[in-house]
Protein backbone atom coordinates (compact mmCIF):
# COMPACT_ATOMS: atom_id res chain seq x y z
CA UNK A 1 0.00 0.00 0.00
CA UNK A 2 1.32 3.43 -0.92
CA UNK A 3 0.35 6.36 1.28
CA UNK A 4 3.34 8.68 0.85
CA UNK A 5 5.33 9.60 -2.24
CA UNK A 6 8.79 11.03 -2.75
CA UNK A 7 8.26 12.06 -6.35
CA UNK A 8 8.20 15.73 -7.21
CA UNK A 9 5.01 17.22 -8.61
CA UNK A 10 5.31 19.85 -11.33
CA UNK A 11 2.60 22.26 -12.44
CA UNK A 12 1.45 21.91 -16.03
CA UNK A 13 0.83 25.67 -16.24
CA UNK A 14 3.55 27.50 -18.19
CA UNK A 15 3.68 30.86 -16.46
CA UNK A 16 6.52 32.13 -18.63
CA UNK A 17 4.35 31.76 -21.75
CA UNK A 18 1.24 33.51 -20.42
CA UNK A 19 0.96 37.11 -21.60
CA UNK A 20 -2.33 37.78 -19.76
CA UNK A 21 -4.26 38.17 -23.03
CA UNK A 22 -7.42 36.71 -21.43
CA UNK A 23 -8.45 34.78 -24.55
CA UNK A 24 -8.86 31.53 -22.58
CA UNK A 25 -11.59 32.88 -20.29
CA UNK A 26 -13.08 35.19 -22.89
CA UNK A 27 -13.75 32.32 -25.31
CA UNK A 28 -14.71 29.85 -22.54
CA UNK A 29 -18.13 28.36 -23.48
CA UNK A 30 -19.25 28.63 -19.84
CA UNK A 31 -17.74 31.86 -18.50
CA UNK A 32 -17.52 34.02 -21.66
CA UNK A 33 -15.96 36.85 -19.66
CA UNK A 34 -15.50 40.30 -21.26
CA UNK A 35 -11.89 40.49 -22.41
CA UNK A 36 -10.73 43.00 -19.77
CA UNK A 37 -12.36 41.03 -16.97
CA UNK A 38 -10.81 37.88 -18.37
CA UNK A 39 -7.36 39.48 -18.23
CA UNK A 40 -7.88 40.54 -14.61
CA UNK A 41 -9.12 37.08 -13.62
CA UNK A 42 -6.10 35.34 -15.10
CA UNK A 43 -3.84 37.77 -13.28
CA UNK A 44 -5.63 37.04 -9.99
CA UNK A 45 -5.24 33.30 -10.53
CA UNK A 46 -1.51 33.60 -11.24
CA UNK A 47 -0.96 35.76 -8.16
CA UNK A 48 -3.01 33.44 -5.99
CA UNK A 49 -5.55 36.11 -5.15
CA UNK A 50 -9.25 35.45 -4.62
CA UNK A 51 -11.00 34.44 -7.84
CA UNK A 52 -14.18 36.30 -8.80
CA UNK A 53 -15.45 33.82 -11.36
CA UNK A 54 -13.35 30.82 -12.33
CA UNK A 55 -13.03 28.82 -9.12
CA UNK A 56 -16.79 28.83 -8.47
CA UNK A 57 -18.10 28.60 -12.05
CA UNK A 58 -15.62 26.58 -14.12
CA UNK A 59 -16.86 23.17 -15.30
CA UNK A 60 -13.26 21.95 -15.79
CA UNK A 61 -13.80 21.10 -19.46
CA UNK A 62 -10.24 21.71 -20.81
CA UNK A 63 -11.41 24.17 -23.52
CA UNK A 64 -9.34 27.05 -22.13
CA UNK A 65 -6.13 25.20 -23.03
CA UNK A 66 -7.29 25.00 -26.65
CA UNK A 67 -8.15 28.71 -26.75
CA UNK A 68 -4.82 29.87 -25.31
CA UNK A 69 -2.73 31.26 -28.23
CA UNK A 70 0.45 30.91 -26.15
CA UNK A 71 -0.13 27.24 -25.18
CA UNK A 72 0.39 28.19 -21.53
CA UNK A 73 -2.11 25.60 -20.22
CA UNK A 74 -4.39 27.84 -18.12
CA UNK A 75 -6.47 24.77 -17.24
CA UNK A 76 -3.62 23.47 -15.09
CA UNK A 77 -3.41 26.88 -13.38
CA UNK A 78 -7.05 26.50 -12.35
CA UNK A 79 -6.33 23.02 -11.01
CA UNK A 80 -3.45 24.36 -8.91
CA UNK A 81 -5.70 26.99 -7.33
CA UNK A 82 -8.34 24.38 -6.58
CA UNK A 83 -5.62 22.28 -4.98
CA UNK A 84 -4.73 25.29 -2.81
CA UNK A 85 -8.38 25.53 -1.73
CA UNK A 86 -8.49 21.80 -1.00
CA UNK A 87 -5.50 22.16 1.33
CA UNK A 88 -7.33 24.92 3.23
CA UNK A 89 -10.89 23.61 3.40
CA UNK A 90 -10.83 19.95 2.37
CA UNK A 91 -13.32 18.26 0.06
CA UNK A 92 -17.09 18.72 0.50
CA UNK A 93 -18.92 16.01 2.49
CA UNK A 94 -20.83 14.90 -0.61
CA UNK A 95 -17.56 14.07 -2.37
CA UNK A 96 -17.31 10.92 -0.24
CA UNK A 97 -19.83 9.66 -2.77
CA UNK A 98 -17.10 9.24 -5.42
CA UNK A 99 -14.25 8.13 -3.13
CA UNK A 100 -14.04 4.31 -3.37
CA UNK A 101 -12.01 4.08 -0.15
CA UNK A 102 -14.64 5.93 1.91
CA UNK A 103 -17.64 4.27 3.51
CA UNK A 104 -20.98 4.64 1.69
CA UNK A 105 -19.45 5.47 -1.68
CA UNK A 106 -21.47 4.99 -4.85
CA UNK A 107 -19.90 1.61 -5.73
CA UNK A 108 -20.57 0.21 -2.28
CA UNK A 109 -24.15 1.47 -2.25
CA UNK A 110 -24.82 0.22 -5.77
CA UNK A 111 -24.11 -3.33 -4.57
CA UNK A 112 -27.55 -3.19 -2.97
CA UNK A 113 -29.16 -2.99 -6.44
CA UNK A 114 -26.89 -5.02 -8.72
CA UNK A 115 -28.31 -8.05 -10.49
CA UNK A 116 -26.69 -11.46 -9.92
CA UNK A 117 -25.17 -11.35 -13.40
CA UNK A 118 -23.65 -7.94 -12.73
CA UNK A 119 -22.17 -9.20 -9.46
CA UNK A 120 -20.57 -12.12 -11.30
CA UNK A 121 -18.99 -9.83 -13.89
CA UNK A 122 -17.72 -7.34 -11.31
CA UNK A 123 -16.39 -10.03 -8.99
CA UNK A 124 -14.28 -11.45 -11.81
CA UNK A 125 -13.08 -8.03 -12.95
CA UNK A 126 -12.11 -6.92 -9.45
CA UNK A 127 -10.34 -10.10 -8.37
CA UNK A 128 -8.38 -11.08 -11.47
CA UNK A 129 -4.63 -10.52 -11.21
CA UNK A 130 -3.03 -10.13 -14.66
CA UNK A 131 -0.14 -12.32 -15.78
CA UNK A 132 2.80 -11.06 -17.87
CA UNK A 133 1.37 -12.21 -21.22
CA UNK A 134 -2.15 -10.94 -20.55
CA UNK A 135 -3.89 -8.05 -22.28
CA UNK A 136 -5.56 -6.23 -19.38
CA UNK A 137 -8.48 -4.00 -20.27
CA UNK A 138 -9.17 -1.38 -17.60
CA UNK A 139 -12.98 -1.43 -17.49
CA UNK A 140 -13.12 1.79 -15.49
CA UNK A 141 -14.73 3.02 -12.29
CA UNK A 142 -17.76 4.48 -14.01
CA UNK A 143 -18.34 1.70 -16.52
CA UNK A 144 -18.55 -0.40 -13.35
CA UNK A 145 -21.80 1.45 -12.59
CA UNK A 146 -23.22 0.17 -15.90
CA UNK A 147 -21.41 -3.17 -16.34
CA UNK A 148 -24.03 -4.30 -18.85
CA UNK A 149 -22.57 -1.83 -21.35
CA UNK A 150 -19.76 -4.30 -22.04
CA UNK A 151 -20.42 -7.30 -19.78
CA UNK A 152 -21.17 -10.48 -21.72
CA UNK A 153 -19.89 -9.04 -25.00
CA UNK A 154 -17.64 -10.96 -27.38
CA UNK A 155 -15.38 -7.91 -27.26
CA UNK A 156 -14.07 -9.08 -23.89
CA UNK A 157 -12.86 -12.35 -25.44
CA UNK A 158 -9.82 -10.45 -26.72
CA UNK A 159 -8.79 -9.15 -23.28
CA UNK A 160 -8.39 -9.81 -19.59
CA UNK A 161 -10.89 -7.32 -18.12
CA UNK A 162 -9.81 -5.61 -14.89
CA UNK A 163 -11.87 -3.38 -12.61
CA UNK A 164 -9.68 -1.91 -9.88
CA UNK A 165 -11.95 0.75 -8.44
CA UNK A 166 -9.30 1.93 -6.00
CA UNK A 167 -7.08 2.85 -8.93
CA UNK A 168 -9.45 5.83 -9.20
CA UNK A 169 -9.21 5.85 -13.03
CA UNK A 170 -5.54 6.70 -12.45
CA UNK A 171 -6.81 9.72 -10.52
CA UNK A 172 -8.54 11.15 -13.61
CA UNK A 173 -11.62 12.58 -11.90
CA UNK A 174 -9.64 13.75 -8.86
CA UNK A 175 -7.27 15.55 -11.22
CA UNK A 176 -10.24 17.23 -12.88
CA UNK A 177 -11.29 18.58 -9.48
CA UNK A 178 -7.84 19.83 -8.53
CA UNK A 179 -7.04 17.17 -5.91
CA UNK A 180 -3.51 17.02 -7.24
CA UNK A 181 -1.68 15.71 -4.20
CA UNK A 182 -4.03 12.72 -4.05
CA UNK A 183 -3.48 12.11 -7.77
CA UNK A 184 0.25 11.95 -7.18
CA UNK A 185 -0.22 9.23 -4.57
CA UNK A 186 -2.48 7.33 -6.94
CA UNK A 187 0.14 7.60 -9.70
CA UNK A 188 2.67 5.81 -7.49
CA UNK A 189 0.10 3.23 -6.39
CA UNK A 190 -0.92 2.37 -9.97
CA UNK A 191 2.72 2.15 -11.05
CA UNK A 192 3.27 -0.46 -8.34
CA UNK A 193 0.20 -2.36 -9.57
CA UNK A 194 1.24 -2.34 -13.22
CA UNK A 195 4.86 -3.25 -12.51
CA UNK A 196 3.76 -6.17 -10.32
CA UNK A 197 1.61 -7.50 -13.17
CA UNK A 198 4.58 -7.58 -15.51
CA UNK A 199 2.45 -6.76 -18.57
CA UNK A 200 3.66 -4.83 -21.63
CA UNK A 201 0.37 -3.43 -22.92
CA UNK A 202 -2.58 -1.99 -21.02
CA UNK A 203 -5.85 -1.09 -22.75
CA UNK A 204 -8.14 1.62 -21.37
CA UNK A 205 -11.83 2.04 -22.18
CA UNK A 206 -11.63 5.72 -21.21
CA UNK A 207 -9.71 8.39 -23.10
CA UNK A 208 -9.24 10.07 -19.72
CA UNK A 209 -7.42 7.08 -18.28
CA UNK A 210 -5.08 6.75 -21.24
CA UNK A 211 -4.29 10.47 -21.04
CA UNK A 212 -3.67 10.38 -17.29
CA UNK A 213 -1.20 7.51 -17.48
CA UNK A 214 0.59 8.71 -20.62
CA UNK A 215 0.64 12.46 -20.02
CA UNK A 216 -0.29 13.62 -16.51
CA UNK A 217 1.57 11.05 -14.41
CA UNK A 218 4.98 11.51 -16.07
CA UNK A 219 4.78 15.23 -16.86
CA UNK A 220 3.04 16.57 -13.75
CA UNK A 221 3.23 13.87 -11.06
CA UNK A 222 6.81 12.72 -11.66
CA UNK A 223 5.76 9.08 -12.13
CA UNK A 224 6.83 7.28 -15.31
CA UNK A 225 5.09 4.10 -16.42
CA UNK A 226 6.96 1.62 -18.62
CA UNK A 227 3.83 0.02 -20.04
CA UNK A 228 2.30 0.84 -23.42
CA UNK A 229 -1.18 2.31 -22.99
CA UNK A 230 -3.56 1.63 -25.87
CA UNK A 231 -6.83 3.44 -26.54
CA UNK A 232 -9.73 0.97 -26.64
CA UNK A 233 -11.70 2.98 -29.20
CA UNK A 234 -8.68 2.96 -31.50
CA UNK A 235 -8.41 -0.81 -31.06
CA UNK A 236 -12.10 -1.16 -31.95
CA UNK A 237 -11.73 0.91 -35.12
CA UNK A 238 -8.56 -0.90 -36.19
CA UNK A 239 -10.24 -4.27 -35.79
CA UNK A 240 -13.35 -3.16 -37.64
CA UNK A 241 -11.15 -2.03 -40.53
CA UNK A 242 -9.16 -5.28 -40.51
CA UNK A 243 -12.33 -7.40 -40.56
CA UNK A 244 -11.65 -8.99 -37.17
CA UNK A 245 -14.82 -7.39 -35.82
CA UNK A 246 -17.67 -8.06 -38.23
CA UNK A 247 -20.56 -5.62 -38.44
CA UNK A 248 -23.75 -7.51 -39.28
CA UNK A 249 -26.24 -4.65 -38.94
CA UNK A 250 -26.47 -1.14 -40.34
CA UNK A 251 -28.38 0.77 -37.66
CA UNK A 252 -29.75 3.68 -39.71
CA UNK A 253 -29.74 5.84 -36.57
CA UNK A 254 -29.32 9.61 -36.40
CA UNK A 255 -27.08 10.52 -33.48
CA UNK A 256 -25.48 13.58 -31.95
CA UNK A 257 -22.21 13.23 -30.06
CA UNK A 258 -21.19 14.35 -26.60
CA UNK A 259 -17.46 15.09 -26.61
CA UNK A 260 -16.35 14.62 -23.03
CA UNK A 261 -13.98 16.98 -21.25
CA UNK A 262 -10.91 14.75 -21.51
CA UNK A 263 -11.40 14.41 -25.27
CA UNK A 264 -9.97 17.94 -25.44
CA UNK A 265 -6.82 17.09 -23.52
CA UNK A 266 -4.99 16.06 -26.70
CA UNK A 267 -6.78 18.17 -29.32
CA UNK A 268 -7.96 16.08 -32.22
CA UNK A 269 -6.65 12.76 -30.88
CA UNK A 270 -9.95 11.48 -29.49
CA UNK A 271 -12.74 13.22 -31.41
CA UNK A 272 -12.77 11.43 -34.75
CA UNK A 273 -12.28 7.79 -33.74
CA UNK A 274 -15.75 7.30 -32.17
CA UNK A 275 -17.28 9.21 -35.08
CA UNK A 276 -15.71 6.76 -37.52
CA UNK A 277 -17.02 3.82 -35.50
CA UNK A 278 -20.53 5.28 -35.58
CA UNK A 279 -20.40 5.82 -39.34
CA UNK A 280 -19.30 2.24 -39.92
CA UNK A 281 -22.29 1.09 -37.84
CA UNK A 282 -24.64 2.99 -40.14
CA UNK A 283 -25.20 6.08 -38.00
CA UNK A 284 -25.77 9.55 -39.41
CA UNK A 285 -24.13 12.21 -37.25
CA UNK A 286 -25.74 15.58 -36.54
CA UNK A 287 -23.40 17.81 -34.58
CA UNK A 288 -24.50 19.98 -31.68
CA UNK A 289 -23.78 23.71 -31.62
CA UNK A 290 -20.97 23.08 -29.14
CA UNK A 291 -18.82 20.14 -30.21
CA UNK A 292 -15.22 19.00 -30.09
CA UNK A 293 -13.13 21.84 -28.58
CA UNK A 294 -16.24 23.85 -27.66
CA UNK A 295 -18.23 20.95 -26.20
CA UNK A 296 -20.14 21.57 -22.99
CA UNK A 297 -19.63 19.39 -19.91
CA UNK A 298 -22.04 16.57 -19.05
CA UNK A 299 -22.36 18.24 -15.66
CA UNK A 300 -19.82 16.34 -13.57
CA UNK A 301 -17.18 19.08 -13.87
CA UNK A 302 -19.37 21.69 -12.22
CA UNK A 303 -18.95 19.78 -8.98
CA UNK A 304 -15.29 20.84 -8.93
CA UNK A 305 -16.25 24.49 -8.50
CA UNK A 306 -18.45 23.88 -5.49
CA UNK A 307 -19.25 26.66 -3.06
CA UNK A 308 -21.91 24.95 -0.94
CA UNK A 309 -22.13 21.21 -0.46
CA UNK A 310 -25.92 21.14 -0.72
CA UNK A 311 -25.94 22.66 -4.21
CA UNK A 312 -23.42 20.31 -5.88
CA UNK A 313 -25.88 17.78 -7.30
CA UNK A 314 -28.24 20.53 -8.46
CA UNK A 315 -25.38 22.36 -10.17
CA UNK A 316 -24.30 19.15 -11.91
CA UNK A 317 -27.77 18.40 -13.26
CA UNK A 318 -28.24 22.02 -14.32
CA UNK A 319 -25.16 21.78 -16.52
CA UNK A 320 -26.35 18.43 -17.87
CA UNK A 321 -29.63 20.06 -18.86
CA UNK A 322 -27.74 22.48 -21.11
CA UNK A 323 -26.24 19.49 -22.90
CA UNK A 324 -29.68 17.90 -23.35
CA UNK A 325 -31.16 21.09 -24.73
CA UNK A 326 -28.49 21.28 -27.40
CA UNK A 327 -28.81 17.58 -28.19
CA UNK A 328 -32.58 17.77 -28.57
CA UNK A 329 -32.31 20.84 -30.79
CA UNK A 330 -30.39 18.78 -33.37
CA UNK A 331 -33.42 16.55 -33.96
CA UNK A 332 -31.23 13.43 -33.62
CA UNK A 333 -32.77 10.20 -32.36
CA UNK A 334 -30.01 9.56 -29.87
CA UNK A 335 -27.22 11.17 -27.88
CA UNK A 336 -23.98 9.19 -27.96
CA UNK A 337 -21.12 9.37 -25.47
CA UNK A 338 -17.77 7.59 -25.51
CA UNK A 339 -17.15 8.25 -21.80
CA UNK A 340 -18.48 5.92 -19.10
CA UNK A 341 -18.24 8.74 -16.56
CA UNK A 342 -20.60 10.92 -18.59
CA UNK A 343 -23.09 8.13 -19.26
CA UNK A 344 -24.35 7.73 -15.71
CA UNK A 345 -24.92 11.48 -15.27
CA UNK A 346 -26.52 11.87 -18.70
CA UNK A 347 -28.98 9.08 -17.90
CA UNK A 348 -29.79 10.57 -14.50
CA UNK A 349 -30.39 13.94 -16.17
CA UNK A 350 -32.55 12.30 -18.84
CA UNK A 351 -34.81 10.74 -16.22
CA UNK A 352 -35.05 13.88 -14.11
CA UNK A 353 -35.93 16.00 -17.15
CA UNK A 354 -38.33 13.32 -18.49
CA UNK A 355 -36.54 13.51 -21.84
CA UNK A 356 -37.30 10.92 -24.53
CA UNK A 357 -33.89 11.17 -26.17
CA UNK A 358 -32.07 7.85 -26.33
CA UNK A 359 -28.54 7.69 -24.88
CA UNK A 360 -25.92 5.17 -25.94
CA UNK A 361 -22.30 4.46 -25.18
CA UNK A 362 -20.25 3.94 -28.36
CA UNK A 363 -19.60 0.37 -27.17
CA UNK A 364 -23.35 -0.28 -27.20
CA UNK A 365 -23.65 1.11 -30.73
CA UNK A 366 -20.87 -1.21 -31.88
CA UNK A 367 -22.38 -4.21 -30.10
CA UNK A 368 -25.69 -3.63 -31.85
CA UNK A 369 -23.81 -3.36 -35.14
CA UNK A 370 -22.18 -6.70 -34.36
CA UNK A 371 -25.60 -8.23 -33.80
CA UNK A 372 -25.39 -8.53 -30.02
CA UNK A 373 -28.62 -8.13 -28.08
CA UNK A 374 -28.99 -5.46 -25.40
CA UNK A 375 -31.69 -5.07 -22.81
CA UNK A 376 -32.08 -1.45 -23.88
CA UNK A 377 -33.38 0.86 -22.47
CA UNK A 378 -34.64 -1.09 -19.45
CA UNK A 379 -31.23 -1.69 -17.90
CA UNK A 380 -30.30 1.97 -18.26
CA UNK A 381 -33.57 3.34 -16.90
CA UNK A 382 -33.40 1.08 -13.86
CA UNK A 383 -29.78 2.01 -13.21
CA UNK A 384 -30.48 5.71 -13.65
CA UNK A 385 -33.02 5.56 -10.84
CA UNK A 386 -30.62 3.46 -8.75
CA UNK A 387 -28.10 6.28 -9.16
CA UNK A 388 -30.66 9.00 -8.42
CA UNK A 389 -31.66 7.17 -5.24
CA UNK A 390 -28.02 6.85 -4.19
CA UNK A 391 -27.38 10.53 -4.93
CA UNK A 392 -30.38 11.49 -2.83
CA UNK A 393 -29.29 9.23 0.02
CA UNK A 394 -25.71 10.54 -0.18
CA UNK A 395 -26.92 14.12 -0.07
CA UNK A 396 -28.90 13.37 3.09
CA UNK A 397 -25.84 11.73 4.69
CA UNK A 398 -23.65 14.70 3.78
CA UNK A 399 -25.66 16.97 6.10
CA UNK A 400 -24.18 15.02 9.03
CA UNK A 401 -20.56 15.05 7.81
CA UNK A 402 -17.83 17.66 7.61
CA UNK A 403 -15.34 18.55 4.92
CA UNK A 404 -12.64 15.91 4.71
CA UNK A 405 -9.24 15.08 3.24
CA UNK A 406 -8.50 12.06 1.07
CA UNK A 407 -5.98 10.14 3.15
CA UNK A 408 -6.55 6.57 2.08
CA UNK A 409 -6.18 5.66 -1.58
CA UNK A 410 -6.10 1.85 -1.34
CA UNK A 411 -8.50 -0.83 -0.19
CA UNK A 412 -7.76 -2.96 2.80
CA UNK A 413 -7.48 -6.69 2.10
CA UNK A 414 -11.20 -7.22 2.78
CA UNK A 415 -12.34 -4.49 0.35
CA UNK A 416 -14.40 -3.17 3.25
CA UNK A 417 -15.44 0.02 1.52
CA UNK A 418 -16.75 -1.94 -1.46
CA UNK A 419 -18.73 -4.72 0.20
CA UNK A 420 -21.81 -3.34 2.02
CA UNK A 421 -22.05 -4.49 5.62
CA UNK A 422 -25.30 -2.73 6.41
CA UNK A 423 -28.79 -3.22 5.03
CA UNK A 424 -29.16 0.46 4.09
CA UNK A 425 -32.85 0.46 4.90
CA UNK A 426 -33.34 4.17 4.17
CA UNK A 427 -31.67 3.81 0.77
CA UNK A 428 -33.90 0.85 -0.07
CA UNK A 429 -37.01 2.82 0.93
CA UNK A 430 -35.96 5.77 -1.25
CA UNK A 431 -35.38 3.44 -4.18
CA UNK A 432 -38.70 1.64 -3.66
CA UNK A 433 -40.57 4.95 -3.68
CA UNK A 434 -38.85 5.91 -6.93
CA UNK A 435 -40.23 2.82 -8.64
CA UNK A 436 -43.72 4.25 -8.35
CA UNK A 437 -44.56 6.11 -11.61
CA UNK A 438 -46.30 9.01 -9.85
CA UNK A 439 -43.42 9.40 -7.41
CA UNK A 440 -40.93 9.61 -10.28
CA UNK A 441 -42.86 12.55 -11.68
CA UNK A 442 -43.22 14.23 -8.30
CA UNK A 443 -39.56 13.67 -7.45
CA UNK A 444 -38.42 15.13 -10.78
CA UNK A 445 -40.61 18.19 -10.27
CA UNK A 446 -39.47 18.60 -6.67
CA UNK A 447 -35.85 18.28 -7.74
CA UNK A 448 -36.19 21.05 -10.31
CA UNK A 449 -38.02 23.27 -7.83
CA UNK A 450 -35.12 22.96 -5.40
CA UNK A 451 -32.64 23.49 -8.24
CA UNK A 452 -34.29 26.80 -9.16
CA UNK A 453 -34.44 27.90 -5.51
CA UNK A 454 -30.75 27.16 -4.95
CA UNK A 455 -29.75 28.78 -8.22
CA UNK A 456 -31.52 32.00 -7.27
CA UNK A 457 -29.58 32.34 -4.03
Amino acid sequence: MVDMVETKRKSGFKKDLCNLCGECLHKCPVLQLPIEEAKEEIKRLIEGKESKFVLNKCTTCFSCNLYCPQHANPYQLILERWNDLYKKRGAPPLYRFVCPTMQSNIWQLLNVFLSNQERIWIYKWMHYIPKPNDKPLLIGNYTHLFPFIIGGSKLLDYFNPIDRIDQWEGGAYLYQGGYLDAVQNIAVRTKNDFDSWGVKDIFATLDAVEYIFKEVHPKEMGVNHTQNFINFNQWLLDNINSGELILKNQLNLTVTIHDNCYSKALPGAYWEIPREILKKCGCQIIEMKHNRKDSLCCGFGSGASWVKNVSIIFDIISEGMKKFKEAEETGAQALMSYCGGCIYLLWATRELTRSKLDIYHVIEILRMGMGEKLNYPRDHIKRAWDIIAIMTYSLLLSFFNKNFYIKKISYDKDLSTFHPKKKYLLLRIIRYIMDLPLMKILFARGFHFLRIILKSK
